[in-house]
């Protein structure tokens, strides 16, 4: 989902997706890969380097991620302070 939050500020090329998302690039490429395969980003490329986009399904993919996440943390902070948790 990183991957996925660094593209959603808009297009990255290879190396500044890779600092985003603190991780050397050999070792993203595989989640690039699935990323691609699922139809979640695109690489554009031109004659001096690729650019890697957010698409719409990829942004969907997100947010409900983040939804899910944020349901996750307030379940939890309702039932923290419940006796038997």
């Amino acid at each position: 989902m990183e991957v996925l939050a660094a593209l959603r500020e808009g297009p990255l090329n290879p190396s500044r997706l890779a600092q985003r998302c603190n991780i050397n690039y050999g070792r993203l490429r595989p989640t690039i890969e699935a990323l691609l395969a699922a139809g979640w980003i695109t690489i554009e490329k031109t004659e001096s380097q690729e650019v890697h986009t957010l698409t719409e399904r990829g942004l969907e993919c997100l947010v409900q991620y983040l939804n899910m996440s944020n349901e996750y943390q307030r379940g939890v902070k309702l039932t923290s302070g419940q006796e038997g948790f």
